[in-house]
């Protein structure tokens, strides 16, 4: 099969090398923007608990970053990938086409080419969630999808 074929991505150690970025960003502004503790009232301030979770995050991520030079890499399957693939086009398609368009291409792509069903299948799939999408959603509880940036350009907004 196409979607077998593997790849060795440095996960063990690239993750804890994120985690330690975002709590070192977010030590950093919860120390500059809004402090640990106020020294005239004796009290916290707001950034309390942000500051103590991101050295929480700092040190677990360092220690997890010297546990994982102990493990063997893990081979991931391309296959496997596809969800957070479509999902992110998903999340971009949303933005660019708007909601309902993007469920419409996500529902066509997703059944006929992961799922590989038949045309048939796939438009039946498509025309019962505008069944659902345009009367329930849009007409009856009134809920206004974002139209996308496309759209947007379109009526000059």
């Amino acid at each position: 099969m196409k979607g077998d074929k593997t790849f060795k991505v440095p996960s063990l150690q690239l993750i804890p090398v994120v985690g330690l970025i975002v709590g070192v960003v977010f030590l950093s502004v919860g120390l500059k923007n809004y402090g640990f503790w106020n020294s005239t009232t004796n009290t916290p301030t707001a950034g309390f608990f942000p500051v103590i979770v991101a050295v929480l995050l700092c040190i677990f991520s360092v220690l997890a970053f010297l546990q994982s030079l102990k493990a063997k890499s893990v081979e991931y399957h391309l296959r496997n990938w596809y969800v957070p693939f479509g999902f992110a086009l998903f999340i971009v398609a949303l933005m660019v086409i708007g909601t309902v368009p993007a469920v419409i291409l996500f529902e066509i792509l997703w059944v006929k080419w992961y799922e590989k069903m038949s045309w048939k299948t796939t438009i039946i799939c498509v025309i019962f969630c505008l069944i659902i999408v345009i009367p329930i959603f849009t007409m009856w509880l009134g809920v206004s999808f974002p139209a996308g940036m496309i759209v947007e350009l379109i009526r000059g907004y």
